[in-house]
């Protein structure tokens, strides 16, 4: 794919993607552009029991990806104290991009 193929099929991307998420802002909650869409995942900055816990590795986690304390906290206990782990379990969610889609597999 030369550069410019790769270009057009952005350009082409960002056009489809702006008129879908013009579509969707209509369909979900009228025509009032003061709207503020839900948070998919709720805070989580409330206290949490660190028991156990190396603060210095809470802390590391938090400044790799981050994050709040409490996220950090749980991708922790999550991964039984696995500092890798736990910073990839929350910096790899699952991306989804229209401009993955460019490209055949």
């Amino acid at each position: 794919m030369s550069l410019e193929q790769f270009a057009q099929a952005f350009a082409a991307n960002r056009a489809v993607s702006a008129t879908t998420l013009g579509s969707s802002r209509v369909s979900e909650g009228g025509d009032n552009e003061d709207d503020v869409p839900e948070l998919l995942e709720p805070e989580d900055d409330g206290p949490v029991d660190e028991t156990g816990m190396d603060p210095k590795d809470i802390e590391l986690v938090m400044y790799q990806v981050n994050c709040s304390r409490a996220k950090a906290v749980r991708a922790l206990k999550e991964n039984g104290g696995d500092l890798i782990n736990a910073s990839a379990s929350i910096s790899l969610a699952p991306v989804t991009s229209p401009l993955i889609s460019c490209f055949p597999p």
